[in-house]
């Protein structure tokens, strides 16, 4: 009687066959031995080393899929999930380990049509006395190959817990995926990461389209920007496809966003003119006067006090041909749109940049350090500050 040993490539599947594979009942071992038609000893043997057959495929499944789970949550995109979902996927993974299980449970099978029973095939899973089909405690028929015996069932026990090992893994995968997915923050922090780190390898490519003023269209980036425009939660979007890009889109998704952002970030002339061709200075200087606010930097009447904004100046590190008056107008300008304060005028500023020179080092230092942590805190992440990964996340 012949069985069907077609499984549905889906979560519920796999998690009824990993419960099947779980049974450990020796009642149902010798029920199926007898039900299979398994009578001799050259038979429990030959049947013995087809099971030892597949459990070597299954281990060698296993090892695949363990490279295939180190980093595969951390990383944002994959290519494993165009032409089928991640369980199907998965499942393919495990040919072997599913054909063969299967094998291995139609051997416990009735081998005899009963009178009455229909022609149509039974599914192996719900038929087999070692899955869910019903069972008997068997009388024993196999006394005179009892060690034979034996052996089967310790390789069919081993097997079925290679098995379930592979299930684990995959299931233990789709479970984190599925987490990530529910959980924005986290799929954000996994996007962030992995967005530096494409850009960091790209930055070749990068700068060769900001220079070349290549014309880029990316489908993903304009759906992200209308979320923006739309004030939706940014991060919503980007937790629906976690894992579902695959690393050529990921790759050009990076590099269309950080050229756009280039082109937004493009050096003014007064820029130009007060830091030359220096891009990762003045990202620093537009991130300390975008939050300069932060620093409460109020002095007398509620203005912007002239010793901070002293400090400040010389922390941008202008070009020497420039001097206070012409970094002054181009921090009010930058200033303005955002700011809450009112700077005071340049008499101030230059009076108290005067008092500078008679300062302990110690007072510029605590300045330097108030604007740095404003750049630690919106350029990069706070746990990753290598200057080169600035300079790739930054230009």
């Amino acid at each position: 009687m012949a069985y069907n040993r077609h499984i549905d490539h889906t979560e519920q599947e796999l998690r009824e066959l990993r419960k099947v594979y779980g049974q450990d009942s020796i009642d149902r071992f010798f029920d199926g031995l007898i039900s299979g038609e398994i009578r001799t000893e050259e038979q429990v043997i030959e049947f013995t080393n087809q099971i030892r057959e597949s459990d070597g495929k299954a281990q060698l499944e296993y090892s695949k899929l363990k490279k295939l789970s180190v980093g595969f949550i951390d990383k944002y995109a994959t290519n494993f999930n165009k032409r089928y979902d991640m369980v199907q996927n998965f499942m393919n993974r495990m040919r072997s380990s599913m054909s063969r299980g299967l094998k291995m449970l139609e051997e416990f099978c009735e081998k005899k049509r009963r009178k009455g029973h229909s022609k149509s095939k039974y599914k192996v899973v719900g038929s087999s006395k070692m899955g869910k089909g019903p069972y008997t405690r068997s009388l024993w028929g196999l006394e005179h190959c009892r060690d034979s015996v034996l052996v089967l069932y310790h390789e069919v026990c081993n097997y079925k817990e290679n098995l379930n090992k592979n299930i684990d893994l995959c299931l233990q995968m789709i479970d984190q995926v599925n987490y990530v997915r529910s959980h924005p923050d986290l799929a954000e922090k996994i996007y962030d990461r992995c967005h530096k780190e494409t850009v960091n390898n790209s930055r070749v490519t990068i700068r060769r389209f900001i220079s070349l003023n290549a014309n880029l269209e990316n489908n993903l980036l304009s759906k992200m920007k209308e979320w923006e425009l739309q004030k939706k939660a940014l991060k919503n979007l980007k937790a629906k496809l976690y894992h579902t890009l695959d690393e050529a889109e990921w790759g050009d998704l990076c590099i269309c966003d950080e050229v756009m952002n280039a082109r937004r970030q493009g050096i003014t002339n007064v820029e130009r003119a007060l830091w030359g061709d220096n891009k990762q200075q003045v990202m620093r200087v537009r991130v300390v006067i975008e939050h300069f606010d932060e620093l409460n930097p109020e002095g007398q009447d509620g203005r912007i006090g002239g010793k901070f904004l002293a400090h400040l100046f010389y922390w941008c590190n202008i070009l020497p041909k420039r001097g206070l008056e012409y970094w002054y107008t181009y921090f009010v300008d930058s200033y303005t749109p955002h700011g809450k304060l009112t700077p005071v005028k340049t008499g101030a500023v230059k009076a108290e940049k005067t008092k500078m020179l008679k300062e302990p080092k110690e007072e510029r230092e605590k300045f330097n350090q108030m604007f740095e942590s404003l750049v630690k805190k919106y350029m990069v992440d706070p746990e990753d500050m290598a200057f080169e990964d600035k300079e790739a996340v930054n230009f």
